[in-house]
């Protein structure tokens, strides 16, 4: 066999490796695909929120949405800062509406929607008296152990009363009841009992 087809047998099988690596690794959920409302947490914090809602025209138009919208988000803007919210998107098709949001922080979206929504770690969630660690269960319902509940203390997690569908920016460990979990970072709050929080821990 000559050197230049070891070569390209060499490469081929770098590049083989690689891909098997990176199909191995987690990708976070692609939201946009969703037929539900949700809320996407990103790495750096940031949260983008995609209301998806039936609409009818008979009581405002596209555009009157729109513009109310972004009127209300400039003012949250000019006293909260540059970055805490902008209007992304509004869009109208079979009868639903779709409208996207970026906020800064998961406090800049709990204050525009005037709703409980929390990213912190578990140990600030803790000390605020957000979670109760030794009530989570995992992916097939399972308590948690004492063990491995003293050792979340620098996960991250989501604490919220919204019943929407929440995307995490780190896969999915436990989760408070009535959670269901779609996905490695896909988590489905709408059966969550009304006036409760739900809690969603992360590997990060």
């Amino acid at each position: 066999m000559n050197k230049v087809m070891c070569r390209k047998i060499l490469i081929l099988s770098l590049a083989t490796v690689i891909l098997l690596a990176f199909s191995g690794c987690g990708k976070k959920s692609d939201v946009s695909k969703l037929d539900k409302s949700s809320v996407q947490v990103n790495k750096d914090g940031s949260v983008v929120s995609t209301m998806i809602e039936d609409f009818s025209e008979s009581y405002y138009s596209v555009d009157e949405l729109r513009e109310m919208t972004e009127n209300e988000v400039n003012a949250f803007v000019v006293k909260n800062g540059e970055g805490a919210a902008e209007l992304k998107s509004v869009d109208a098709e079979s009868g639903k509406i779709k409208m996207v949001m970026n906020f800064g922080n998961s406090d800049n979206f709990s204050d525009f929607n005037s709703e409980t929504f929390i990213y912190e770690t578990v140990a600030d969630a803790k000390l605020n008296g957000h979670i109760e660690t030794g009530l989570l269960v995992d992916a097939d319902g399972n308590p948690i152990e004492s063990d491995k509940a003293s050792e979340l203390s620098d996960e991250h997690i989501v604490v919220t009363a919204m019943k929407n569908i929440v995307a995490a920016p780190y896969k999915i460990k436990y989760v408070s009841r009535g959670v269901k979990i779609i996905d490695n970072y896909l988590a489905d709050l709408s059966e969550i009992a009304d006036d409760s929080r739900a809690c969603i821990v992360l590997s990060k």
